[in-house]
């Protein structure tokens, strides 16, 4: 299921660097298999760093929903996504 939903968004990064790679594997295949190693690591240190790390993020937020300043910017940013959204709709119709 992970892989369907980050599918689109992945192939978006990893379309440019297999047409680079297509095209240097004809001359140096050495060099376009340390450059398709090199996306691979790097597209999974973040979901390996993003799953390592989630006890640390789940700390941080529960201590940032209990400070008032948290609060106060949800309120200021949805307030901001409604103005959006109606300065949109004004400028459609």
């Amino acid at each position: 299921m992970f892989g369907i939903g980050l599918g689109p968004c992945t192939f978006a990064y990893m379309a440019p660097v297999l047409g680079v790679v297509f095209k240097v594997a004809k001359t140096n295949i050495i060099y376009s298999v340390i450059l398709l190693l090199a996306f691979g690591i790097g597209h999974i240190l973040v979901i390996v760093a993003a799953g390592t790390l989630t006890k640390k993020v789940q700390q941080y937020l529960n201590w940032t929903e209990k400070s008032k300043a948290t609060t106060y910017i949800k309120r200021i940013c949805g307030v901001l996504v409604i103005l959006g959204g109606v300065y949109m709709i004004y400028n459609v119709y």
